[in-house]
């Protein structure tokens, strides 16, 4: 998509009284010589398969690699069920529901990659909540655009690969995708989608990435959870008025600066973070067979 920056996109948007998601969807028409509407269509598949992983992982008992949190979502029910919890029953689909899509992935489901499979349980968890909480399909998938649309200037200047940036750049980017779309769905303007975004990018800059034994299980799983939560806090923060004082751009372009600055053990080889720990070490040990 010819999309210049994220200040580009707000200008446009506010210049022809639109939503971003608008706009975007003209670009990705223009770009794939269809028509708007064949376009949303599409999305709207990808939003299906979202939907049908968010169930599936419900459904389907998990049976990880390592073994170490196939009742995962069984216990996160249980307390919630117990109405001990402070945050009550949105936040607990939002954990539930990103914890089942994360899974579904590292079990070889199927799963949209937002904007990685590593990442895959973020957007899923806060657009299907949205929808539960009654607001509307089509404004959900429309919002998909503007997560789209901002994510493309990530795409551009800096990396979604976590071997690249660190995790900062995968739940770090779905968060930020995820919490633009948020702010949209609820009504926000340009302006505040765009701080959503940068409001969620710039609270996970340096992020690592460090899976135990090298498999997207632990802890990308919990990463999954935190930034479904954490992108929700910041779309409503951004809604509410609450600025980024760092233009989303100039975030995009720290995440950069960090994520090329990153010790090679944190970016996905399994040497250093989680997977460096003594207990990290073991369980690679067990599975791999090899110290």
């Amino acid at each position: 998509m010819d999309i210049k920056s994220i200040a580009w996109l707000v200008e446009e948007a506010n210049n022809k009284g639109k939503r971003i998601s608008e706009i975007v969807v003209e670009l990705e028409a223009l770009e794939q010589n269809k028509s708007t509407t064949d376009v949303i269509k599409q999305m709207d598949e990808y939003y299906k398969v979202m939907k049908d992983s968010v169930a599936s992982g419900r459904r389907d008992k998990f049976s990880f690699v390592t073994g170490l949190q196939n009742d995962c979502i069984d216990i996160v029910s249980k307390f919630y069920k117990s109405g001990r919890s402070i945050f009550g029953d949105t936040v607990a689909e939002v954990v539930t529901s990103a914890m089942a899509v994360s899974g579904c992935n590292a079990c070889m489901g199927k799963i949209v990659a937002a904007p990685t499979a590593g990442s895959c349980g973020i957007m899923p968890a806060v657009l299907t909540v949205c929808e539960n909480r009654g607001f509307k399909r089509e404004d959900i998938v429309l919002s998909m655009f503007t997560s789209a649309g901002m994510a493309d200037l990530i795409r551009q200047y800096a990396t979604f690969a976590g071997a690249g940036g660190g995790c900062q750049a995968e739940c770090g980017s779905a968060a930020a995708m995820a919490a633009c779309a948020c702010a949209e769905i609820m009504g926000g303007s340009p302006d505040e989608c765009a701080h959503a975004f940068a409001l969620a990018l710039s609270n996970m800059l340096g992020l690592i990435c460090d899976p135990i034994a090298g498999f997207v299980e632990y802890p990308c799983m919990t990463k999954n959870v935190m930034s479904a939560v954490h992108a929700i806090i910041s779309a409503e923060m951004a809604v509410a008025g609450f600025k980024s004082i760092i233009p989303a751009d100039e975030v995009i372009f720290a995440m950069k600066e960090v994520g090329d600055a990153m010790d090679e053990r944190f970016k996905e080889t399994a040497l250093g973070g989680l997977a460096g720990t003594p207990t990290g070490k073991s369980i690679s040990e067990r599975l791999l067979g090899k110290k």
